[in-house]
């Protein structure tokens, strides 16, 4: 038991992006990378009776289950392992989320993208730690005893008085009092920074979907960070419409092409070619269905849909005397 006590402490003390070997700016797929490099580097069926493997392995579990959970990553990186344990910041209100719209091409949803999105916003003073005190400690106000407000005489007019609660003007209704304002922060608790994000565009995402990342809207002390939300907009295409993981498209033919047959090579999203070929008679507004050449479904990329050909045939605007007369034959 004091063994493992011992191991906790370890742990507790430890960074746990430096554990994983990462900056603290990693994406949860550069989490989870790192996580099965080192597991299977320090497991303990790999090192028979190495106790500090064991240690470390344990340690990479525990930053693991830490930074690949939204919420638990979040008081984290605000404040660090006491904001796991206390229950005063895993209680806090959540503050309001920002969201953006991104203008995508169909070509992106096809073969996926990555984007940059560079944000100002606020985050707790490092230098304070969200105090705003030069210090980084807070007092209780004298004036207030720590309660944020005070009783004042007010006179109603006649000759009569009445005592009402009023905020702090000392403490400003915080309860506590600094001992001068933070050169960094100047006493405002929260600095600007630029973010930059990171956004990755899946293959077979969707016209309406939200990208989000958790906690990295403005930071106060008073309440949790909300979240960043991207909604993807797909600009119109020039050939292709798109209805779920199925393409649609017009192709024109002639009247010729559509008696007599055609091959026709249409150039896809990827830069790929569709091979279209007819050997028979295609009416007007004839669909041909090819398998598979449609979207990718999202999260399933190997798994496409189908792409659908509605032939427009196009016919002669005017015919000579012998065409009349040879169509007449015919038919």
């Amino acid at each position: 038991m004091i063994i493992f006590l011992l191991i906790v402490g370890i742990i507790a003390a430890e960074d746990f992006y430096k554990t994983l070997e990462l900056n603290q700016d990693a994406s949860e797929q550069e989490i989870r990378k790192a996580f099965r490099k080192l597991s299977i580097q320090f497991h303990p069926d790999k090192n028979p009776g190495d106790s500090k493997a064991a240690q470390k392995f344990l340690e990479v579990n525990r930053a693991h289950e830490i930074l690949t959970d939204p919420e638990k990553k979040m008081l984290y990186d605000l404040y660090g392992e006491e904001g796991i344990n206390n229950p005063q910041y895993r209680n806090k209100q959540k503050g309001s989320s920002a969201s953006a719209e991104i203008r995508v091409t169909l070509e992106e949803l096809y073969n996926g993208s990555e984007r940059e999105f560079t944000m100002n916003k606020k985050i707790i003073c490092k230098k304070c730690k969200g105090s705003g005190s030069k210090d980084g400690q807070m007092k209780i106000c004298k004036h207030c005893n720590g309660r944020g407000v005070r009783m004042q005489n007010v006179n109603m007019g006649i000759g009569f008085t009445v005592q009402m609660q009023v905020p702090c003007d000392k403490c400003g209704g915080k309860g506590k009092t600094t001992s001068g304002n933070c050169p960094d922060c100047r006493g405002e608790q929260v600095v600007s920074t630029k973010k930059v994000l990171n956004i990755e565009i899946e293959k077979g995402m969707t016209d309406g979907q939200q990208i989000v990342f958790r906690g990295e809207s403005e930071q106060h002390p008073d309440y949790l960070p909300g979240d960043v939300i991207f909604t993807l907009r797909q600009e119109k295409h020039a050939i292709f419409t798109r209805q779920g993981a199925d393409l649609h498209m017009n192709l024109k033919i002639t009247l010729k092409e559509a008696i007599l047959g055609f091959k026709k090579s249409i150039r896809h999203l990827d830069n790929h070619y569709v091979q279209i070929e007819s050997n028979e008679i295609i009416q007007p507004f004839q669909v041909k269905k090819i398998s598979e050449e449609g979207m990718p479904f999202h999260q399933v990329p190997s798994a496409k849909g189908d792409l659908y050909i509605k032939f427009i045939v196009e016919l002669p605007g005017k015919l000579t005397v012998e065409e009349r007369k040879f169509i007449s034959q015919i038919f």
